[in-house]
C-alpha cells in the first residue's frame, strides 16, 4: 500500500524549484563540456579537401585584379585567388557554404569578407588587420600577422603572429610556429612557440597545452626584461622543451624570470635546451600557479669559448667585479634593512679569473648590533657582462673583438709602409752615372704609392695597408769615388682590418752614402721616421656596441748596406749583388677611449735584420738627340732573421689584468722583384716609373714609384 505524504503547498513549490535549478545546473555544465570540443586540424584539412571536391561547390577562381567587390551567389563557393589575383573592397560569399582560399606567393593584405565559413592560406605572407567570423588554416608555406579580429579557430602548419584577438583556439602543429602577445581563446601547441621582449608573449583566455613535441622558446633582453604568458585556466607543459637563446646586451642579475603564469600549473618541462654558455638557467615550480626561470653564474670559464691562443689569453686575464664588503646598520623604527650580497660562483682558472656581475641577496639577512654603511660595489665592466649573455659561438667572436689582436700587428704593418724608403734611395744611387758632363751631384724628387697585407689568407681579416707620400733627396761627390745624400719624405698610411681602421702619418728623413770603384759598387743607407697614428675599433656582439678611438706616436729606424759587382755583358748591365739591413719600431702606450671595451696599451717595440741576395739586369736603348731609354729588372730572394711575430702587452681599461697578444708572423723567406723604365730625355733630366714587390708565403707588399731627376 503506497504510502501519501502530507506537505504544505508552499513546502512543494519549493522542492520542484530547487529539483528544476538542480537540472538546470547540470544541463549547463554538460553543454559547457560539449562546446569544448573542437574540430582538429587533421579534420579541417579533409573537409576542406571534401568541399572542394563535391560535386555542388561551385569554385571561382580569381587570376586578375577584380575592378569590383566579387559577390557570389546563394551556393556553396570556393573563392580561389591566384596568380596574380587580387580583389578590392567587400568580398562577399553569399550564399550556402564558402570557403576563401589565398594561394598566392608574394600573399597580401586580407581584405573585408562577409559569409565565409573558412580561410585557407595555402602560401605567402599575409596579414589581417580587419575580423573574419569563420575559421582559418594556415598552410606549411603561408605565414599570417594578424593584428586585427578572427572569430573561429585558426590551425597553423605554418607561422602564426598574432597581435590581435582569436576568438577561437589556436592549434599549432609539428612544424608550425606560433608567436605574439595577442589574445586566444585556447593554446594547443606541438610545434615552436616563440616567447620575448620585443614579440611579446600571448594571453589564454582557458588553457594552454604544450605536448612533449612542443618547443617554447624563451627569448629575454637585458634592458627590456622578459615577457610572460598569462592563462586564465590550466598551463599543461606536457613534457615539451623549453630553450633560452642568448641574452643580447649587459646582463646583470640573477632574476627569477616568470614564464607561465595560469591558474593551475601541471606537469613540467622535459628537457631544457640552455644556448647560454656562461649562465645556468634552472626551472622553478614551487608555487602552483607559475613557472619561472632563475639564472645563475656557472663554473665555465670564459676561456673556453676562445677559437685561438690569443683569444684565450684575453679570456685568463678578465677579472670579476669584486662585491664590496658590507656589515649592516642596527635597524631602527625609520631605516629599511638591506640584505647582504651572497657568494658569488667562483670560475675555474687563474686567481684574475672573470665572474659575472651578478649578485643575490638572502631573504633572511642577519643584523649587526654595530657596523658602518654598505659600500657600494664598483661598476661592473658592461661588456664583460654582455659577454655572459652569449652562446658558445657569439662568445669567442665576441672574445677576438674585444682582445684588440690587430694592434700587435701595427710594428710590421709601419715597417712595412716605410720599406719603399729605402728602395728609393737604393734607385736613385743606382741610376747614378759615373761619368758625363754634369757628373757633380743631382737633385730628385719619387711620388711613393705602396700597398700590401699580412696574413692575406685570412681575407678580411687581414691587416691591409696602403702609403702615399712624396720624397725628395740630393747627392753630391765628395771625392772620386764617393758621393753623400740626404733625403726627406712625408707619407700618409691607411690601415684595414675587420671593424678596424687606422691612420699614419709619418716623417722621415735620412742619409746615403755610394762608393764606386770601377764595377764594384758599395751603396749604404740610413732613415729614420717619427709616426702620429689612429685606431678606430668597432665592438659589436650580442647587442652591446662600442666604438673606440686611440691615438699613439711611434719612431722607426732602417739601416741597410749592398755591395754589387758591375758585370758588363755585351750591351747589357749585369749587376749581382747582397744586401743586409736592420729595422726597429717603437710605439708609445696609449689608451683607447669610447667605453667599456677600451684597452689600455703598452708600449711595443721590435727589431729584425735581413739579408738579400740578387741579381739587376739593365739594358741601355739609345735614341737621337741624346735620349734613353734603360729597362731594368731585378730578382732576389730575402730572408729575415730573430723575432718576426709582433707582440702587444695590453688590458681592459676596467675588468682585465694585463695578457699578451702575437701578431701575425712575417715570412721569413720571401721574393723580391723590381722592373722599371728610365728615360733620359736630356743630358740633365731623366723621368722613371718602377714597382716593386716582395711576396711570401703569408704576407705581400707592393711599390709604385714615379721618379724625376736633375744632374748637376
Amino acid at each position: 500500500m503506497p504510502i501519501q505524504h502530507l506537505f504544505l503547498p508552499q513546502h512543494l513549490a519549493l522542492a520542484i524549484a530547487l529539483a528544476l535549478g538542480c537540472a538546470e545546473v547540470s544541463m549547463a555544465q554538460s553543454v559547457t563540456e560539449e562546446t569544448r570540443t573542437f574540430e582538429t586540424t587533421a579534420q579541417m584539412q579533409a573537409r576542406l579537401k571534401a568541399f572542394a571536391a563535391a560535386p555542388d561547390t561551385h569554385i571561382e577562381e580569381v587570376i586578375k585584379a577584380q575592378a569590383a567587390p566579387l559577390t557570389m551567389g546563394g551556393g556553396n563557393d570556393l573563392v580561389k585567388v591566384i596568380k596574380q589575383g587580387e580583389v578590392f573592397g567587400l568580398t562577399d560569399g553569399g550564399g550556402g557554404t564558402n570557403i576563401l582560399q589565398l594561394d598566392i606567393t608574394k600573399g597580401g593584405v586580407i581584405g573585408q569578407t562577409s559569409n565565409f565559413k573558412d580561410l585557407y592560406l595555402k602560401q605567402g605572407e599575409w596579414s589581417n588587420e580587419g575580423a573574419f567570423n569563420g575559421a582559418s588554416l594556415v598552410d606549411s608555406k603561408a605565414r599570417l600577422a594578424n593584428t586585427g579580429q578572427i572569430a573561429g579557430a585558426v590551425h597553423v602548419l605554418g607561422i602564426f603572429d598574432n597581435r590581435g584577438t582569436v576568438g577561437g583556439p589556436v592549434f599549432v602543429g609539428n612544424k608550425g610556429t606560433f608567436s605574439g602577445n595577442g589574445t586566444v581563446d585556447a593554446l594547443d601547441v606541438r610545434g615552436l612557440m616563440k616567447v620575448g621582449p620585443d614579440i611579446g608573449a600571448p594571453s589564454v583566455i582557458h588553457d594552454l597545452k604544450l605536448s612533449r613535441s612542443a618547443t617554447l622558446v624563451y627569448g629575454i633582453d637585458a634592458e627590456k626584461g622578459s615577457s610572460t604568458i598569462k592563462v586564465g585556466g590550466t598551463a599543461t607543459l606536457g613534457n615539451a622543451t623549453l630553450k633560452i637563446p642568448a641574452v643580447p646586451g649587459e646582463y646583470t642579475d640573477t632574476s627569477r624570470r616568470i614564464v607561465i603564469q595560469a591558474e593551475r600549473i601541471e606537469g613540467e618541462f622535459g628537457k631544457i635546451d640552455n644556448e647560454l654558455a656562461f649562465l645556468t638557467a634552472t626551472p622553478d615550480y614551487t608555487t602552483e600557479k607559475q613557472v619561472a626561470l632563475v639564472f645563475e653564474r656557472n663554473n665555465v670559464p670564459f676561456k673556453i669559448a676562445a677559437n685561438n691562443d690569443n683569444g684565450k689569453e684575453f679570456a685568463n686575464s678578465l677579472l670579476e667585479p669584486e662585491l664590496a664588503e658590507a656589515t649592516l646598520l642596527e635597524p631602527d623604527a625609520t631605516s629599511p634593512v638591506t640584505p647582504p650580497p651572497a657568494d658569488v660562483p667562483s670560475v675555474n682558472g687563474p686567481a684574475s679569473k672573470p665572474t659575472a656581475s651578478l649578485t643575490a641577496t638572502s631573504s633572511q639577512p642577519k643584523l649587526a648590533a654595530k657596523s658602518t654603511a654598505i659600500k657600494p660595489a664598483p661598476k661592473p665592466n658592461a661588456a664583460i657582462n654582455a659577454l655572459l649573455g652569449t652562446n658558445m659561438a657569439t662568445a669567442a667572436d665576441a672574445i677576438d673583438q674585444l682582445g684588440g689582436y690587430d694592434t700587435a700587428d701595427l710594428g710590421n704593418a709601419t715597417l712595412s709602409s716605410v720599406a719603399p724608403i729605402s728602395a728609393g734611395m737604393l734607385s736613385a744611387m743606382g741610376r747614378n752615372n759615373s761619368v758625363g758632363e754634369y757628373d757633380n751631384g743631382q737633385v730628385w724628387v719619387q711620388a711613393i704609392g705602396n700597398s700590401g697585407s699580412l696574413a692575406k689568407q685570412l681575407g678580411d681579416f687581414a691587416l691591409k695597408h696602403s702609403t702615399k707620400g712624396l720624397m725628395l733627396g740630393t747627392d753630391w761627390a765628395v771625392s772620386s769615388n764617393w758621393r753623400l745624400g740626404v733625403i726627406g719624405s712625408k707619407t700618409q698610411t691607411r690601415l684595414d682590418s675587420y671593424q678596424f681602421d687606422g691612420a699614419l702619418d709619418s716623417w722621415l728623413a735620412g742619409a746615403y752614402a755610394l762608393r764606386q770603384d770601377g764595377p764594384l759598387a758599395l751603396r749604404l743607407g740610413a732613415v729614420y721616421g717619427s709616426h702620429g697614428g689612429s685606431t678606430k675599433r668597432h665592438v659589436a656582439f650580442n647587442g652591446f656596441r662600442d666604438r673606440l678611438k686611440g691615438r699613439y706616436d711611434a719612431t722607426t729606424q732602417q739601416v741597410f748596406g749592398q755591395v754589387g759587382y758591375n758585370l758588363d755583358v755585351g750591351h747589357f748591365d749585369i749587376e749581382p749583388y747582397v744586401q743586409v739591413g736592420y729595422q726597429r719600431y717603437r710605439r708609445d702606450a696609449y689608451t683607447e677611449k669610447g667605453g667599456d671595451a677600451a684597452l689600455q696599451y703598452n708600449g711595443q717595440a721590435q727589431e729584425h735584420y735581413s739579408s738579400d741576395l740578387g741579381l739587376r739586369l739593365a739594358r741601355p736603348l739609345v735614341f737621337d738627340r741624346g735620349m734613353r731609354l734603360t729597362p731594368r729588372l731585378d730578382v732576389g730572394w730575402k730572408h729575415l732573421y730573430g723575432n718576426v711575430r709582433g707582440t702587444s702587452h695590453q688590458r681592459l681599461v676596467s675588468g682585465s689584468g694585463t695578457y699578451t697578444i702575437e701578431g701575425v708572423e712575417l715570412d721569413r723567406d720571401s721574393v723580391l722583384l723590381q722592373a722599371g723604365l728610365d728615360l733620359a730625355v736630356s743630358p740633365r733630366h731623366t723621368f722613371g716609373l718602377n714597382y716593386s714587390g716582395e711576396t711570401g708565403q703569408d704576407n705581400r707588399n707592393g711599390t709604385l714609384m714615379g721618379q724625376w731627376r736633375m744632374m748637376f
